[in-house]
């Protein structure tokens, strides 16, 4: 039943990330003006989203290290909680990071209103 769970909590990290990968490829395909602007946007948020994945990750797990150790049993539904985590972590920065990229954006003028 435990590793049932961790399974569904797992899957539910994995797809927490393809929804956060689409908002940000959302951006860049709807619209094919200044196509190499919205090409170096987005590879610069997919690294912001890499970045902002790993380093929860890690620190998360560092932080498992820390703390007692538990049943054989558990230790695949921690180790799916701290991905749940991390992954919630990452969620927030990289829709943050687009919108702060999204509002420079439209403030200098490389896109419009009618691009987004």
């Amino acid at each position: 039943m435990i590793k049932l769970i961790s399974d569904i909590i797992f899957l539910i990290s994995v797809l927490i990330l393809l929804k956060t990968s689409y908002i940000l490829f959302n951006f860049l395909i709807w619209h094919r003006a200044k196509i190499g602007v919205r090409t170096v946007i987005a590879i610069i948020l997919y690294l912001i989203m890499g970045v902002s994945f790993i380093l929860p990750l890690y620190s998360l797990f560092y932080l498992k290290i820390l703390l007692p150790a538990v049943p054989v049993e558990y230790i695949k539904l921690q180790s799916a909680v701290i991905i749940l985590a991390s992954t919630v972590i990452c969620r927030y920065i990289t829709i943050g990071s687009k919108n702060a990229v999204v509002d420079y954006c439209l403030k200098k003028g490389i896109i419009t209103k009618k691009e987004i």
